[in-house]
């Protein structure tokens, strides 16, 4: 084949419609009846137990997403655990990757996180699922099943006013 013919194939491929176009405002904002795909996860939490990412999907939640060598993740670790303590109708849950079990162990037990429900992202899915590039990082999940992900440390007041106006 030559060099024309193959540039004439690869330009007729590449100039084909999409099948159908979304906006990216209304997919982060338009309810699913189906479980969002995020959501479609099973992970094991620093506890052992098996956790289904589906039991989110009517839920209104925040998800902490950190890793152990994070400095920034170690400082923000009061701002979570004292937010989590204040929000009884929301769920708080970290999502601890890129590291192993017991350094993940060892970053709760020297952060005061005992108390919250640290799912072990062991292959980066869970972050991949919600578009999460780097700690530290929230994802606010709607019980409609929409969600908004933001990047980013927070003071306890910027997480409240997002709370608020994220969830409630």
């Amino acid at each position: 084949m030559t060099i024309a013919a193959t540039l004439s194939l690869t330009l007729t491929a590449c100039a084909s419609e999409p099948e159908e176009a979304v906006s990216p405002a209304q997919a982060e904002t338009e309810p699913s009846p189906e479980v969002h795909r995020a959501l479609r996860f099973q992970a094991q939490t620093t506890d052992g137990e098996q956790f289904d990412g589906e039991t989110l999907a009517e839920a209104t939640a925040v998800l902490w997403f950190w890793t152990p060598d994070c400095g920034e993740c170690s400082g923000l670790a009061s701002v979570v655990a004292a937010t989590d303590q204040a929000y009884e109708n929301i769920d708080f849950h970290g999502v601890a990757g890129r590291a192993e079990l017991e350094e993940i162990q060892a970053f709760e037990a020297q952060n005061g996180l005992e108390d919250m429900t640290t799912l072990i992202d062991e292959y980066g899915t869970i972050w991949g699922g919600f578009e999460v590039i780097s700690p530290p990082s929230f994802v606010f999940l709607r019980s409609d099943g929409t969600h908004t992900t933001v990047s980013g440390a927070m003071t306890v007041s910027e997480l409240d006013e997002t709370i608020a106006q994220e969830l409630e």
